[in-house]
C-alpha cells in the first residue's frame, strides 16, 4: 500500500549537474521541510555527490540531519535558531534573541526584503555587524527575494548596497559575499557587472530538485477493484455513487493526498476557476489528484488516512495490483517509497 516517486535517476541528476554547472553564481541547494518530497538525507547526499562546499536548512533538526550525511557547511536559515557545530553558519536578524546569551561564530546578516519576514534595515545593519563580529565571523548579507517580483529585483539590492557602502561599510566587512534567493540570471548578471567584487552565492531549492519535472513520476497502487452495477452507497459517509468503478487505491490524507494549499490568487481567470470549481462541487464533483490513462478520477469520499476511494466510468477500468498516475504538490506530500530508476 504504497504512494511511490519514481525518479529517471540519471536525466535527474544530469538535470542538477546542469544547474550548478551553468550557474552565473555559486549554488546553494536548499534542503528543508519533506525534502522536496525525496526525503533530507537524499538530497544532502546529492549535494555531497556535486562537490559544493555550503547548503541551507531552516530547522536545528535540519541541520543535524544533513550533517551526519553532508560533510561542508550549512546555512541555518532561521534566525530564531542556535546550534553549536562548528559547521553551521546563523542568520541573524532584529529580533535573534536565542544569541543573547551565546553568540555565534558564523553568521549572515539578513538584509529586510520587499517579503517584509524579518531583517534588519540598512539604517540598522552596521550595528548588528560591529555587535556580532566581536566574537564571529560575517560570512555574508542574506536577502530573501519575493517569488513574484513587482519591481527590479536587481536595481533594489543595487540600491541597497549602495546605501551600505555609503554609511561606511566595506564588502569585505561582510566577507565580499551577498546570499540571495529567487534571483534571475537577467538581475545576476547585472549585479555581478556592478559589483564585481561580490561573491555572488544562490540558494536554489525548487528549480534545482524539482526542476524537470519530466523525469519525475508518482504512481499510486490499485489496492481493490469493485464493480457498481447500480446506484450504490460507499464509504466511511455512505455517499452514493452511480454505475461504473469503485477504485480502492494507495496514498491518503497521511500523504498529504486532498490537503488543499493555500495559494491565494488574485486575478480575475484565477477567481473564476475558484468559483466554478465551487459551484460544480454542489452538484458531487469532487475531482481528484488520480488518473487513469490520461482520465481524471474523482473522490468518491474524502480520502481515507492511507487510501483513496475513486470512482472510474469506462470499460478499461485498472487491475488490481496496476498503478495510475498522481499530480501532487512535491513538498507537502510524504511518499512511502522514492525509487530511483
Amino acid at each position: 500500500m504504497s504512494l511511490i516517486l519514481h525518479v529517471a535517476a540519471e536525466k535527474w541528476r544530469t538535470h542538477l549537474a546542469t544547474v550548478v554547472a551553468n550557474s552565473e553564481a555559486q549554488v546553494v541547494p536548499v534542503i528543508k521541510g519533506n525534502g522536496y518530497g525525496f526525503g533530507i538525507k537524499v538530497l544532502a547526499q546529492e549535494a555531497k555527490n556535486l562537490n559544493l562546499p555550503v547548503v541551507a536548512v531552516a530547522t536545528i533538526a535540519e541541520a543535524e540531519e544533513v550533517q551526519s550525511v553532508f560533510p561542508g557547511e550549512i546555512l541555518l536559515l532561521s534566525p530564531s535558531a542556535h546550534s553549536d557545530s562548528e559547521r553551521v553558519i546563523h542568520t541573524i536578524s532584529p529580533h535573534s534573541s536565542v544569541f543573547s546569551a551565546k553568540m555565534p561564530k558564523k553568521f549572515v546578516l539578513e538584509l529586510l526584503s520587499p517579503i517584509h519576514r524579518h531583517g534588519f534595515s540598512v539604517s540598522d545593519l552596521g550595528n548588528a555587524l560591529d555587535k556580532y563580529s566581536e566574537s564571529g565571523k560575517c560570512e555574508g548579507i542574506a536577502i530573501h527575494l519575493p517569488i513574484d517580483q513587482k519591481t527590479s529585483a536587481s536595481e533594489w539590492i543595487d540600491k541597497n548596497l549602495q546605501s551600505i557602502t555609503e554609511r561606511g561599510i566595506d564588502p569585505t566587512e561582510f566577507n565580499n559575499s551577498v546570499w540571495i534567493s529567487h534571483i534571475s540570471e537577467k538581475d545576476l548578471n547585472k549585479l555581478k557587472n556592478n559589483w564585481p567584487q561580490i561573491i555572488w552565492k544562490v540558494r536554489i531549492g525548487t528549480d534545482l530538485w524539482l526542476g524537470d519535472r519530466a523525469v519525475l513520476k508518482v504512481k499510486a497502487q490499485v489496492l481493490d477493484l469493485h464493480a457498481i452495477q447500480r446506484p450504490t452507497r460507499v464509504g466511511y459517509r455512505q455517499y452514493l455513487i452511480g454505475r461504473g468503478w469503485l477504485l480502492v487505491v494507495s496514498g491518503g490524507t497521511s500523504n498529504g493526498i486532498g490537503l488543499e494549499v493555500a495559494t491565494p490568487k488574485r486575478d480575475f481567470l484565477s477567481q473564476v476557476k475558484t468559483l466554478t470549481k465551487s459551484f460544480l462541487n454542489l452538484f458531487g464533483w469532487n475531482p481528484s489528484p488520480f488518473t487513469w490513462n490520461g482520465k481524471n478520477l474523482e473522490f468518491a469520499e474524502a480520502p481515507h488516512m492511507h487510501l483513496s476511494l475513486l470512482t472510474f466510468k469506462g470499460k478499461d477500468a485498472p487491475k488490481v495490483g496496476s498503478e495510475i498516475d498522481v499530480d501532487v504538490r512535491f513538498t507537502t506530500t510524504a511518499f512511502d517509497q522514492v525509487v530511483f530508476d
